[in-house]
């Protein structure tokens, strides 16, 4: 459903969430605690720069940070700024054409889960997640 790159993007602005101050991170050293490629990972949070979530600095103390405070980015902010709008309105089998008027075997039962998924990411702050590094057993980063 969420793009890697959006997944990705997610996990990297969780981590930097999780960073104590107001630091500058590396892209690289944020793509190999995630062990996520460093050039797509830049790719991303570039995309998230231009959204105004992260701000970057160049030089040998530069990176990225959070552009203001985890409290104020929902996630929902951060999947539109990689994913776009499409992935809430596109047909969960792929299917050109669904919609109500044409609907895929799953219209009905996605449509449902769609909402509730899309109401998650419009109340859920960075902050929520931030706070939390091990979710059911998995680490966010790699042990």
């Amino acid at each position: 459903m969420l793009s890697s790159a959006c997944q990705y993007g997610l996990r990297a602005m969780i981590y930097l969430a999780q960073q104590p101050g107001d630091v500058y991170l590396p892209v690289r050293r944020i793509s190999s605690t995630l062990d996520v490629s460093h050039p797509f990972l830049a790719k991303i949070l570039q995309q998230l720069v231009i959204k105004d979530m992260l701000v970057s600095l160049r030089g040998p103390s530069g990176g990225v940070k959070l552009a203001r405070a985890s409290t104020k980015i929902r996630l929902n902010d951060i999947v539109l700024a990689i994913d776009g709008q499409k992935v809430f309105d596109s047909c969960v089998l792929g299917l050109p054409g669904c919609g109500h008027r044409r609907p895929c075997p799953m219209h009905e039962a996605w449509g449902e889960l769609r909402s509730n998924f899309c109401d998650m990411l419009e109340k859920t702050t960075l902050a929520a997640f931030a706070e939390r590094t091990e979710v059911g057993g998995f680490r966010l980063t790699p042990t």
